[in-house]
């Protein structure tokens, strides 16, 4: 498996090659998992891509953001690299992170909104180096609007464009 992870709540994160025994392993909240299974063509370009590291870390910015801007490229969050690369396996001209955007944009991916105050904002910012909210558009942000990218948002995305199945809960 191959999945991005910050170093316990720091701003910086890398892309990790594991087996799922030892990603399981981890110091899980819930041993519990969702998976979407892609359709085959799709499954066929993650392949090749996830294969090969140069390809699997084109698209990763280390600069980490628990709640980054989907459409910003200062920061990226795990979700984010994960369908950031998706687009570049499915698209061969999404070769950047702004391409992969717009073309996760183009396939009709829509982020989540969280509702978070000036004071929650204010809060996380103080307390946690592994959330920023200054690569968010003022007029959002001061809106208490922060669009991110979500498992969900993800997951919802996936079956609607019928690029993966339903979802599926191991436990």
């Amino acid at each position: 498996m191959v999945h991005k992870l910050n170093a316990c709540g720091s701003a910086r994160a890398d892309v990790f090659r594991q087996g799922l025994g030892e990603f399981f392993l981890d110091d899980l909240y819930r041993y519990r998992a969702g998976i979407v299974v892609p359709d085959p063509a799709l499954q066929a370009k993650l392949l090749t891509v996830l294969r090969d590291n140069t390809q699997a870390l084109r698209l990763h910015t280390s600069a980490y953001s628990m709640v980054a801007y989907p459409w910003a490229q200062r920061y990226q969050q795990s979700n984010q690299w994960a369908i950031e690369t998706l687009a570049m396996a499915q698209a061969p001209e999404a070769t950047t992170r702004e391409r992969a955007q717009a073309w996760l944009k183009f396939s009709g991916y829509e982020p989540t909104t969280l509702r978070l105050g000036a004071f929650t904002r204010l809060g996380a910012r103080a307390t946690a180096a592994n959330i920023a909210f200054d690569d968010h558009p003022n007029e959002k942000r001061f809106s208490d609007r922060i669009e991110t990218v979500t498992v969900d948002s993800v997951f919802a995305w996936l079956n609607r464009s019928g690029l993966g199945g339903p979802v599926q809960v191991i436990r």
